[in-house]
């Protein structure tokens, strides 16, 4: 009988050895959980960097429109003077690109010369803000004075509208020297 109760121990302790015990079950539990939260901050990084990609090719597009503009109507955006960069004026500053006034899309009939379309569609910045134009941008701003006419997004951020971000994406189309 003695031989059979031993027999019966190690039956019964095999039989508990073939699953996991709870502390095996919480580690795995855990290794899942840290490699989940990296490639969640790893799929973050690449849909930002994404964004920022698309920003600035729009940006580019934009740029590229307000130059074919310019070389029909001898004006940029906003009825600003061809190749006057301004230093800090405001006002002047062209905040939706897809109005009339702005020459892009249609015109309000004051473009001289005036044959776009230039570009099918402004759409917001991947943030969901709105690209502009601006004749006087400061590209330095705290280290010195440095102005160029710019089309811009406002960046993850979002200030804007006199009160610009060190996060913005712009597309320099002339600098003041």
């Amino acid at each position: 009988m003695i031989i059979q109760d031993k027999s019966q121990k190690i039956k019964d302790k095999k039989r508990y050895k073939a699953g996991f015990t709870l502390i095996e079950m919480l580690v795995v539990m855990a290794v899942i959980g840290i490699l989940a939260s990296i490639i969640m901050f790893q799929l973050y990084r690449a849909k930002e960097s994404a964004r920022l990609v698309k920003a600035r090719g729009d940006v580019n597009q934009i740029r590229k429109a307000l130059t074919l503009l310019e070389n029909d109507a001898n004006e940029w955006s906003g009825h600003n003077p061809v190749d006057q960069v301004g230093s800090g004026a405001s006002g002047n500053e062209v905040w939706d690109l897809s109005a009339p006034s702005a020459g892009l899309i249609a015109t309000d009939g004051n473009y001289n010369n005036w044959s776009g379309p230039y570009i099918s569609a402004i759409v917001n910045d991947p943030w969901g803000h709105d690209y502009f134009f601006d004749p006087d941008y400061d590209i330095d701003p705290g280290v010195g004075e440095r102005w160029a006419a710019v089309v811009g997004s406002f960046g993850p951020d979002g200030i804007g509208q006199n009160t610009y971000g060190g996060d913005d994406i712009i597309e320099p189309i002339i600098v003041r020297q």
